[in-house]
C-alpha cells in the first residue's frame, strides 16, 4: 500500500474527529494507514483503545513529529519515490469530542499514537495508557505533558515506536523506547530516532547499515553509551529448570545455600524485577528479535508466579508473557540476554547491591531476638528481598507516606546520602500475599560505590533490621545506632505503583 503524496494531507484543515462508535469506523481508520497488509502494532493499539472504551479519535492532520523529521532527512527524504515530511497523530478520548474541539476533556485522554506515512509500518511515537489489565501491576511509565488546538493534556505511559524495517530495525526502536522512558522519568536528553540510528553505527557489524538490517549486542551497548545511559548485560537462564533452580533461595544465613545472587545464578523474572521496580525497563534479546520489558505482577495467591509484559515493536505495546520458556513465536525464543539500562550515575548494579544487603542481614539474623517479624519471617520460610534504585530526596520524601515509624524516619533523614540509592528491602512473602505492608527492614546501598576496590559491604549507607537502625558517615566512618522499642512493617519505597 502507498499514498499519492498530495493523499496524504488532502486539506488544510487542522483535524478531524472521527466517532468510533460507528460500526466499521476503526477498520476505515486501520485500512487507511496499514491497508490490506496490516499492522500488528497498529490493531493492538486499536485494541487497547477499545479496551479503554474510547469513542472519539481526533486526528491532527499536519503533525510535525521530530523524530519521524530527523529519519525523514537522514533516509527516508533521500528516496526517489517522495514521502511526506508530516504525520497524522492521533489522540484517544473516552467521551464524545465535539467537531469544532471545543471540548477536550483530561478526564477522558488515553493518550496519542503518531502516524508515519509508510506502509505496512505506520505506528511512530506512541503514549497510550495501559490496558486495564495491567492496573494492578509493577510498570515502567512517565508522565508526557501534551497540546493540542492550544489544550494541555497529560499521560502517563511507557513510550512505544514500531520499527520502519528499513532505517529503523527492532534494535533501535528498544533503544529509543528505553531512552525515551530516561527522558520523561528521569530527566536525560531526549534522543531521536536519528540520533539512535548513528549512535549505534559501527563495531561489530551484522549487516547493512543503511538500510539497516539489524544490530548486534555490542552496537546495541555502544549506542545506549554514547546516548548517555550506562548499561549492563546479563545472560538469561536457558532452560526452565536453570530457571527453577536459582529461584531457590533460602533465608540468607542458611548453611550451605547462598545469600549473595551473581549474575548466572538468577532466575529470568528476579533479573528484570529488579529493574522494572527500579523504572529502568531491560531489553530482552533472542536469537532474532528484540523487545522491552515494560511491567509485571505477582499472582494474588501465589506470589512466586510472575506475569511479565513487554512492548514488542513489531507486535505492539503492553504485550503479556506468560512464559518465557513457552513462547508461542520463533521470534521470541529463546530469551538469551538482558541489557540493563542503568543510568550514568548509577555504576553498582541491582545484583551486587542486593548481594550486600542479604549479606547484612544474613549477619543481622544471627543476633535478632526470636520475636521480631524478621526473625519470625526468616523462622517460617517467608523471608525475601525487593530491590531498586531511586534518587535520595524521592526516598526521604516519600517516608512518611510509607507508615515508617517516626523515629526512624528522623534518623534517616538526617544522614548524608549519595544521589541514587539502592534499597534492599526485606519483605515478609506471608503479608505480600494479603496486601499488608511487607517491608521488614531495609538496606541503602550508595549507588556510586566502588565495585572492585572495596568489600561488597562497604557501599552500605544505613540499614534496618528489626530493632536496630544504623547510618555510617561517608567521610569520617561515624556510626550512629537507633533502637526501636517495637519494630513492625511498612510500605515499599518502589517507584510507580505500590
Amino acid at each position: 500500500m502507498t499514498w499519492s503524496f498530495l493523499s496524504w494531507s488532502p486539506d488544510d484543515s487542522a483535524g478531524a474527529v472521527y466517532d468510533v462508535t460507528v460500526p466499521g469506523a476503526w477498520d476505515e481508520l486501520v485500512d487507511f494507514y496499514a491497508g490490506a497488509e496490516g499492522s500488528r502494532p497498529l490493531r493492538r493499539i486499536v485494541a487497547i483503545a477499545r479496551e479503554h472504551g474510547v469513542r472519539s479519535v481526533v486526528v491532527e492532520q499536519r503533525h510535525l513529529d521530530p523524530d519521524w523529521r530527523s529519519e525523514h532527512g537522514a533516509f527516508h527524504g533521500q528516496l526517489f519515490r517522495r514521502r511526506p515530511s508530516v504525520c497524522h497523530r492521533w489522540h484517544l478520548f473516552t467521551d464524545d469530542v465535539p467537531e469544532d474541539l471545543s471540548r477536550l476533556r483530561q478526564e477522558a485522554y488515553r493518550g496519542y499514537v503518531v502516524l508515519r506515512p509508510l506502509p505496512s509500518t505506520p505506528v511512530g511515537r506512541t503514549m497510550i495508557a495501559p490496558p486495564r489489565g495491567l492496573e494492578d501491576a509493577i510498570r515502567c511509565e512517565a508522565t508526557e505533558r501534551v497540546s493540542l488546538f492550544g489544550t494541555p493534556l497529560w499521560i502517563s505511559a511507557m513510550p512505544f515506536l514500531s520499527q520502519d524495517a528499513e532505517y529503523l530495525r527492532c534494535a533501535h526502536a528498544t533503544l529509543w523506547m528505553v531512552l525515551r522512558h530516561a527522558h520523561l522519568a528521569h530527566g536525560l536528553p531526549r534522543r531521536l530516532t536519528a540520533e539512535v540510528h548513528d549512535a549505534a553505527l559501527g563495531g561489530v557489524i551484522v549487516g547493512r547499515q543503511i538500510p539497516s538490517e539489524g544490530l548486534s549486542v555490542q552496537q546495541m551497548l555502544a549506542g545506549a553509551t554514547r546516548l548517555g545511559l550506562s548499561p549492563g548485560l546479563m545472560h538469561l537462564p536457558a532452560t526452565p529448570d536453570e530457571d527453577a533452580a536459582a529461584d531457590e533461595v533460602t533465608a540468607p544465613g542458611t548453611p550451605g545455600r547462598r545469600a549473595d545472587p551473581q549474575a548466572g545464578r538468577l532466575s529470568l523474572r528476579a533479573v528484570l524485577c529488579r529493574y522494572v521496580n527500579s523504572q529502568l525497563p531491560p531489553i530482552v534479546i533472542s536469537t532474532s528479535h528484540a523487545w522491552v520489558v515494560v511491567g509485571y505482577r505477582r499472582e494474588p495467591g501465589n506470589d512466586r508466579r510472575v506475569t511479565l509484559w513487554r512492548h514488542d515493536d513489531a507486535r505492539g505495546p503492553y504485550l503479556e508473557v506468560d512464559d518465557p520458556f513457552a513462547e508461542p513465536e520463533d521470534a521470541h525464543r529463546p530469551w538469551q540476554t538482558a541489557i540493563l539500562p542503568l543510568l550514568p550515575a548509577v555504576y553498582v548494579t541491582a545484583e551486587r547491591a542486593e548481594a550486600a544487603g542479604r549479606l547484612w542481614f544474613a549477619g543481622y539474623l544471627r543476633r535478632a531476638d526470636d520475636d521480631e517479624p524478621v526473625s519470625r519471617a526468616a523462622a517460617a520460610g517467608e523471608l525475601t528481598f525487593r530491590t531498586y534504585v531511586v534518587r535520595s530526596d524521592d526516598y526521604l520524601e516519600g517516608l512518611g507516606a510509607r507508615g515508617v515509624d517516626p523515629a526512624l524516619a528522623d534518623f534517616y533523614r538526617l544522614a548524608a546520602l549519595p544521589e541514587h540509592l539502592w534499597v534492599v528491602e526485606a519483605v515478609d512473602r506471608a503479608a505480600r500475599r494479603d496486601a499488608r505492608p511487607d517491608v521488614l527492614g531495609e538496606a541503602l546501598v550508595d549507588a556510586t560505590a566502588s565495585t572492585h576496590h572495596e568489600p561488597l559491604q562497604e557501599g552500605l549507607v544505613a540499614l534496618h533490621g528489626g530493632r536496630l537502625a544504623h547510618r555510617i558517615g561517608p567521610d569520617h566512618g561515624t556510626r550512629r545506632d537507633l533502637r526501636l522499642a517495637e519494630p513492625g512493617r511498612y510500605r515499599t519505597g518502589r517507584p510507580g505503583r505500590r
